[in-house]
């Protein structure tokens, strides 16, 4: 077929969906570019009609490319030794140049994060505060709860259809550019393309995304390691900052199977000339190793003067909070020291080590608009209408509704009814299971296990403890089982399943779970009845008192959140 012939077929195609001529174009589902030997087929269209609430239109397109979160991601995929390049970043940045190059700071700038634990946090602090302030905010974190649209959010919110259309706009006109003309240079940027997985495409919809609503800054969450991820395209003109929370082992044979292969994919986010953040190490070495590789790259560390300390556990409108106060210096020598305590609604001594992280982010965006080192001075935009009141205030709203999986308490014991004419309460209507607390986290590595362990004992101290566990199969079965173990209030401990990214392609079976020398407890297939279970042990043992915690991965925190709203 001649290029004209081929531009004629595209235009009535187009014309036939109603596109041009003032009709509406978000009544059709577009199929992307379908392969078939040399045959090349655009677009294929249905009409979507009317959509049940869950009928998420978002997923529905993106299922037509391949999603590595449900098959797993193959063997150094995350690393520069990866001899099958699975990651093309060229690909990525053809994709971005077709939509106009978005990122490259021309309307916003990016704070890139990346790590092994606290990514998603540190979003949901930083955003909250910079809202705070009254700047625009785009976030770009994963996994979603319900629908892929969520990862995707403007000042807290997303919009299903309005990034359904942006899918639809994309694929019109990247496929009405790319076959303008039939080059050798056409026919490998349509390669390309074919070639996009699920992530990368979400990734340069979020991009062009924020561009569209005028955000003042991206907040970035790297998908997987750092270097090849599908985000990692900013440079030293587009990057504010980069940050790198915990480092720790997770999808060891993706990023090339030891700590040193990890911590130098993670570290390639940094940028010449950038701000680079550096959350706290357990492990010196680690530490160590980070610092090598961002100053190999050229990023200039920063390094953490700001403190938040624990005071006590308080409930502050019928929600449990960590009381903490904050210091940091400002300028000079200098510290400004919050004259209150502020009740952070993140619970537990890991959320206070990202506090601390996202405290000295946003003091240095203050008070800082030049960084000189011996060899380097990096200038970044000024942050003027942050202040220390948006901080506090940005710190005090931040909750697990915006950083969903982190110690989210599903549901509180039930109040007693105290309505009756004898003030002792109605107890016709109580169930044996009130008094039960439930806890949903997702650690999914053995380090974020000890966090909860210790997050449970400080903010539960005198609890019994029955854990139901749900983990993907890449994870770190029985460090994650060891360290839940070591709680000494455990009562029960149940291995259970879940589907990971909507199938079980990646999930663990509970026999698995339960083979880690640590395990002692039940095996039960049904996630449904192994909440049940729990609730029955805590109620036959504890007089229906104590705590029921889920855990193993962010899957099973929306399992779970399912679970106890069905109720």
């Amino acid at each position: 077929m001649t290029p004209k012939l081929r531009r004629l077929v595209f235009q009535r195609l187009v014309s036939s969906m109603g596109i041009h001529g003032g009709r509406d174009f978000s009544r059709w589902r577009f199929k992307f570019i379908v392969f078939e030997g040399e045959k090349k087929k655009f677009f294929s269209s249905t009409p979507r009609g009317r959509r049940s609430s869950n009928d998420h239109r978002l997923d529905q397109l993106l299922k037509r490319f391949v999603n590595h979160e449900q098959k797993g991601v193959p063997s150094k995929a995350g690393t520069d030794d990866d001899l099958n390049d699975v990651f093309n970043m060229e690909r990525m940045h053809v994709f971005l140049r077709l939509l106009g190059d978005p990122h490259k700071g021309k309307t916003y700038k990016t704070i890139h994060v990346g790590g092994t634990k606290g990514k998603g946090t540190q979003i949901a602090l930083l955003s909250s505060c910079l809202m705070k302030a009254g700047y625009t905010i785009g976030t770009y974190k994963s996994p979603h709860v319900h629908s892929f649209a969520e990862r995707i959010r403007v000042n807290g919110k997303y919009d299903d259809d309005e990034l359904s259309e942006l899918f639809e706009e994309i694929w019109t006109r990247t496929a009405n550019d790319v076959h303008e003309e039939d080059t050798a240079a056409a026919r490998r940027r349509m390669k390309q393309l074919k070639q996009l997985t699920h992530f990368e495409v979400l990734t340069g919809m979020a991009l062009k995304y924020f561009e569209q609503k005028n955000v003042d800054i991206a907040l970035v969450e790297v998908g997987l390691g750092g270097i090849r991820d599908a985000t990692n395209v900013f440079d030293e003109n587009s990057l504010e900052c980069a940050i790198l929370t915990h480092i720790g082992e997770e999808h060891l044979e993706a990023l090339g199977g030891s700590i040193e292969s990890i911590v130098r994919a993670k570290t390639g986010i940094c940028k010449p000339s950038r701000p680079t953040f550096i959350g706290h190490q357990n492990d010196r070495k680690v530490d160590k190793l980070i610092r090598e590789e961002v100053r190999d790259r050229g990023g200039v560390i920063i390094e953490n003067k700001a403190k938040v300390r624990f005071v006590d556990i308080n409930v502050d409108n019928a929600i449990l909070k960590q009381r903490v106060s904050l210091s940091v210096p400002s300028g000079g020598d200098k510290v400004r020291e919050f004259q209150e305590s502020i009740n952070l609604p993140l619970l537990g001594p890991h959320q206070r080590e990202n506090a601390e992280l996202a405290l000295n982010v946003l003091s240095h965006m203050m008070t800082t608009t030049t960084t000189t080192t011996t060899t380097q001075t990096t200038t970044g935009k000024k942050w003027d209408k942050l202040t220390w009141e948006s901080i506090r205030d940005g710190f005090e709203a931040c909750s697990s509704v915006s950083s969903p999986g982190n110690f989210e308490i599903l549901r509180r014991p039930r109040p007693q009814n105290k309505s009756s004419p004898d003030g002792d309460g109605d107890e016709d209507d109580r169930n044996d299971d009130d008094n039960i607390t439930i806890v949903a986290d997702g650690a999914h590595t053995e380090e974020s296990a000890v966090c909860l362990r210790k997050t449970l004992l400080e903010v539960f101290p005198n609890e019994p403890m029955v854990f139901v566990l749900a983990m993907a199969s890449d994870k770190n079965h029985s460090g994650i089982t060891k360290a839940l173990a070591e709680t000494p209030s455990r009562v029960e401990m149940i291995a259970t399943k879940v589907d990971v990214a909507g199938k079980d392609l990646r999930s663990t079976s509970p026999e698995v779970i339960a083979r880690s020398e640590y395990f002692q407890g039940v095996v039960i297939q049904d996630f449904s009845e192994a909440m049940k279970y729990a609730r029955d042990i805590l109620v036959k043992k504890n007089n229906g008192r104590g705590v029921v915690c889920v855990s193993g991965s962010l899957h099973s925190v929306t399992r779970a959140k399912r679970e106890v709203l069905s109720r």
